[in-house]
């Protein structure tokens, strides 16, 4: 089985469905699981004290984060629910962990003006 980045797309997953935590069974790790996400561009952090309509806490999903689920995460049967790495057997989360790679790799590629070097 692939070393697939179950905890973000899982984190994506809830964002995008109102409730950000929702595939967790710990936040201890959330941070770091969200970086990546946040780089791409997909999730965006919540200010505090900002009322919401949904459950979501921390974070929520970019217009591009809604269009990365709905292109790849909103088919998700019964096989994909409960906390996000108990999700491995998924035949679809192969594809959408490759394309969220790509993303990632991108955003990381991306140096800022005082990061270029000389």
């Amino acid at each position: 089985m692939e070393d697939l980045p179950l905890h973000e797309l899982g984190l994506l997953r809830g964002a995008v469905e109102g409730r950000d935590t929702r595939y967790f069974g710990s936040l201890l790790a959330l941070d770091r699981h969200a970086y990546p996400l946040l780089r791409a561009g997909l999730i965006a952090p919540i200010p505090a004290g900002t009322h919401r309509d949904d459950e979501c806490q921390f974070y929520e999903a970019t217009a591009a984060g809604r269009a990365f689920y709905a292109a790849h995460l909103s088919g998700l049967d019964k096989r994909a629910k409960g906390r996000a790495n108990a999700w491995g057997d998924h035949p679809q989360l192969a594809a959408a962990a490759r394309t969220l790679g790509r993303l990632m790799a991108a955003s990381d590629g991306a140096a800022e003006p005082d990061e270029v070097p000389k």
